[in-house]
């Protein structure tokens, strides 16, 4: 009996050795996540619980009230000014996202079929250069080759192309979007050129040996599986457009957006109750997109390499 039943103890004594691994191994996964749930806690829940309870206070004379009320919902919802520039910041971050995608994936391309590894690598480091530099310099660099009496006005007045200086080349909807561009183009390019440094090269080749063209190959072999990094980079690119404030306020020339809104609020009036709701209102919008595009797209095989 007692030798039919050792091997038995010896099975159940290896299954409890695992559950007590498999326990230690689980706690310790949580111990590990302890501080990036204590950083997202502090610096990120908090701060929108505190924005949320402002969004539901009262406002008066240029004083928050501690009185629960839901006006300054009602104004960002009903407000005729906050729909129309909700409308256009929506528009703008929209036709931001497009144009970035059209100009950011042929150079993504070229870069990952067209140069070599380290190549592609140090040319897109070349889009990282102007970040050395603050926003705000970037932004109003702009000005000197933009402007009336800028450098392109210049030469185009100098060469006889034109009799007066362009006006809309500066405080236009064409000079925030060259200011968008600039800061973005490269976090529409770098996930897309990513996502094709992860394309298998026996799928391309496999394309050519059924004698499909370079057009069918890239629809149907290249684009979809860059898909990943275009959703990622369409992400990046739309929620920075959304959210910037610089651009639009120095380059759109008065053409509000909502974080202009939500800036103007305070600096006028220090009115916290109604950019507490703006910003939420702009949060949930942000959510809602990204939600949608990570449904359409999956985006875990750029993940996984």
């Amino acid at each position: 009996m007692t030798t039919n039943n050792q091997p038995e103890d010896e099975a159940g004594s290896t299954n409890i050795s695992r559950d007590r691994w498999s326990r230690l191994c689980l706690k310790e996964a949580h111990l590990l996540s302890l501080p990036t749930a204590l950083w997202f806690g502090v610096f990120l829940l908090l701060p929108l619980a505190v924005i949320g309870v402002y969004s539901f206070m009262s406002y008066s004379n240029f004083n928050v009230i501690f009185e629960v009320t839901s006006d300054s919902w009602i104004r960002a919802l009903t407000s005729d000014t906050s729909q129309a520039v909700f409308i256009r910041t929506l528009s703008v971050g929209v036709l931001m996202t497009a144009i970035t995608l059209v100009l950011a994936y042929p150079i993504a391309y070229y870069l990952r079929f067209y140069t070599s590894e380290l190549t592609g690598i140090v040319l897109l480091l070349f889009l990282v250069i102007p970040f050395l530099t603050s926003e705000l310099i970037r932004t109003l660099g702009w000005f000197p080759v933009l402007g009336r009496s800028g450098a392109i006005n210049w030469f185009l007045m100098s060469t006889g192309v034109i009799d007066e200086p362009i006006r809309w080349l500066i405080f236009s909807l064409f000079s925030q979007v060259i200011g968008y561009l600039q800061n973005f183009l490269v976090f529409m390019a770098a996930p897309i050129y990513i996502s094709l440094s992860q394309v298998d090269e026996n799928l391309l080749d496999a394309s050519n040996t059924l004698r499909a063209d370079s057009l069918a190959t890239f629809r149907n072999v290249t684009w979809p599986l860059s898909l990943p990094g275009v959703a990622i980079g369409c992400m990046f690119t739309f929620v920075l457009a959304i959210g910037n404030l610089t651009i639009p306020q120095f380059l759109s020339g008065g053409d509000a957006t909502v974080t202009m809104l939500i800036y103007q609020s305070v600096q006028r009036g220090l009115h916290y109750p109604d950019a507490s709701a703006l910003s939420i209102l702009l949060l949930v919008v942000i959510f809602a997109f990204v939600f949608a595009l990570f449904r359409v797209v999956d985006i875990s095989e750029i993940a996984q390499g």
